[in-house]
């Protein structure tokens, strides 16, 4: 089968998008399929401009120009490049499912139309009322010439099921322990350290994390907020460790995979105070090293986390409801709930995840 997925954002961009395109073709391709991505030819990350043509683990990349603004970027895929594929797969919500279904409906377009959420567009409320209005009057009408939409999150399917007939629930792969393995050590000595793992959007509500970390009056808890500078506003994040006198937050930015996995190592936990997610892979992905959740109750992914894994703590977004949850992991910790915590993330292999989809290019 001849496949492409496109994606506004791909390799060397980080992100859990980028990621979830590059595993999900990567196991296709070891599957025999013909896959490739189609992307925009800029890094926004970076703001460098890409070759046209690249190749990450036998993938190979295209890259095509465009304009506008990075959160609805205009770009011209050609048509008769697309018309090669027998599926053409997109992530995400924006620019390319109103032009690719435009071209359907002129009938121009050959091969299957499948979208995959990704959270839509409500990742914040920054122009909800165009957002609300967009997905009410717009988003139908573009995908009514999708033949299946697939939601990554129970979220997404609540919201989504009524816009197309065919809306099927496939949540996202995990690479288990994707950053390396950790050697059995019996000195290894782990501490109450809470680790934040990803980006730095607006919507982590990072400075609610900092400030809740600086009240604490317990002595040797401490959070390691780690990632890649450039995801986010970071001074805000610097200020805020400033601000709040943060003594007990560390700053770990840009580092390598090994000095990343030398801080998960000897932690017991990982955290987020995020408002909205698509899914929440980086959480999965700290769980497979037997870090133990204390999330934010907002994304329902994030409750469900908790419940089917049987470890963990959720907490409402205030002082009081966060320190009691925390004070109760860092009593209750044990070696039982860092292996359920392991197991759990063993469900969201990545051979499963691609034979459903598989299934639903079928």
């Amino acid at each position: 089968m001849k496949v492409v997925h496109v994606v506004r954002q791909f390799l060397p961009s980080v992100g859990g998008l980028e990621d979830v395109v590059f595993n999900l073709a990567k196991t296709q391709i070891d599957k025999g399929h013909s896959v490739e991505v189609y992307t925009l030819n800029s890094d926004f990350q970076s703001d460098k401009v890409l070759a046209y043509e690249d190749d990450f683990n036998s993938i190979v990349v295209k890259r095509f120009p465009w304009f506008g603004s990075k959160r609805y970027s205009l770009c011209i895929l050609p048509l008769n490049e697309l018309n090669k594929f027998d599926v053409i797969h997109v992530h995400a919500v924006d620019f390319f499912v109103e032009y690719l279904s435009f071209l359907k409906r002129l009938r121009l377009l050959k091969p299957k139309l499948v979208l995959t959420t990704h959270g839509g567009f409500f990742h914040t409320n920054n122009n909800a009322k165009l957002k609300r209005f967009f997905f009410k009057y717009i988003t139908p009408f573009s995908l009514s010439q999708f033949d299946v939409v697939t939601c990554c999150s129970v979220n997404d399917y609540e919201l989504f099921k009524s816009l197309n007939k065919n809306v099927v629930l496939i949540e996202n792969g995990v690479g288990f322990r994707k950053l390396g393995d950790i050697k059995n050590n019996q000195n290894l000595v782990k501490s109450n350290d809470f680790i934040y793992f990803g980006r730095f959007s607006d919507n982590k509500r990072i400075p609610l994390l900092i400030e809740f970390f600086s009240k604490l009056k317990t002595f040797g808890i401490k959070l390691k907020v780690i990632g890649r500078s450039n995801t986010g506003d970071i001074e805000v994040i610097k200020q805020s460790v400033k601000i709040f006198n943060a003594d007990n937050v560390e700053l770990i930015l840009d580092q390598s995979d090994d000095i990343i996995l030398g801080h998960i190592k000897t932690a017991r936990f990982t955290v987020s105070a995020s408002e909205y997610e698509g899914f929440g892979l980086s959480i999965i992905e700290l769980m497979s090293y037997g870090l133990v959740p204390l999330l934010s109750s907002n994304p329902p992914s994030f409750k469900r986390f908790i419940e089917e894994s049987k470890c963990g703590a959720i907490f409402d977004t205030d002082s009081q409801s966060f320190t009691k949850a925390l004070e109760f992991l860092c009593e209750n910790w044990s070696l039982d709930m860092e292996s359920l915590a392991i197991n759990y993330s063993r469900t969201f292999s990545w051979d499963t995840v691609s034979e459903k989809y598989l299934d639903v290019y079928q």
